[in-house]
């Protein structure tokens, strides 16, 4: 969903449903389910997958649905991946929940809810293997507009997409393979709102468990825990403290996320045939 590059560079089938309740505590804040499911095909050098997400976020909610292939390019001791996605969107501002400063704004009505499809595509880059990986990718690369109302003529109202970019950097290290760490750098940009940067460390332990802190720049730290389940299942959960501007008026945010990371092809010894087997514990889901 952040990159398209990403699709079919896990396990063979992958699948990720997450939840985050985010500023518990404020009315109308925002609530965010997504749904992925992605794997890989003609011997690892395609990837196709698709999503679902549902965004709500005060009087807005934003049903998304998206498919996404890539192309992997293999070199001796790592891949290159390129994808491109595609997705609509059914975007609904409800109007009984909108307080307006001014009573005759000419692009809202309160009396009634309002939809409207949108259509938007997203292209990406990860270049990776199960040490390290650098990642690019641009959202909205068609700066769609969302019209509502449109069979009202008093009424107009118009929402354009920005293209967001974002990119993340990752290393994992460890002198003792039962101890696992995981580095990432994550970043996005968007105009007309401040550079996001986001850094995260987390310890592996037996491949069976893992923890960890994030910390987001003028925003929060992020404290992760997770568990591996019969090697394909994971678990994990984490939970922000605000550190900027709004810590007083929230208790956090929180996220849960399940995980089925599975390789459906063996070899005839049992053994798991994926090149990279650390790359599940990828922190970019």
């Amino acid at each position: 969903m952040i990159n398209p590059g990403v699709t079919g560079t896990k396990r063979l089938l992958d699948a990720r449903l997450n939840y985050r309740k985010q500023w518990v505590g404020y009315d109308g804040a925002p609530t965010t389910i997504s749904l992925g499911l992605h794997s890989r095909f003609l011997k690892g050098k395609m990837g196709a997958g698709m999503y679902l997400m549902q965004d709500k976020i005060g009087p807005s909610k934003q049903t998304n649905i998206g498919a996404a292939y890539a192309y992997h390019l293999r070199f001796p001791d790592c891949e290159l991946s390129a994808g491109l996605a595609g997705n609509f969107t059914k975007y609904t501002l409800n109007g009984n929940y909108m307080k307006l400063h001014n009573n005759q704004d000419a692009s809202l009505n309160q009396t009634l809810s309002n939809s409207t499809w949108v259509s938007d595509a997203s292209f990406g880059v990860y270049l990776y293997n199960d040490r390290f990986h650098i990642g690019a990718s641009g959202l909205h690369l068609i700066q769609s507009t969302a019209e509502f109302y449109k069979n009202d003529t008093t009424k107009k109202g118009t929402i354009t997409y920005v293209t967001q970019a974002n990119f993340t950097l990752g290393y994992n290290f460890s002198q003792n393979p039962d101890y696992v760490w995981e580095s990432t750098l994550y970043g996005q940009f968007v105009k007309g709102a401040p550079m996001m940067l986001d850094y995260t460390l987390r310890v592996h332990f037996f491949e069976k468990a893992f923890t960890g802190v994030s910390i987001r720049l003028r925003d929060a730290i992020a404290i992760h825990l997770g568990f591996t389940i019969l090697e394909n299942y994971q678990i994990s959960y984490s939970y922000d403290i605000q550190i900027g501007g709004l810590k007083k008026y929230n208790s956090g945010s929180h996220e849960i996320m399940l995980s089925v990371s599975h390789n459906i092809f063996k070899s005839k010894r049992g053994r798991d045939n994926s090149k990279f087997l650390n790359q599940r514990y990828g922190y970019l889901f």
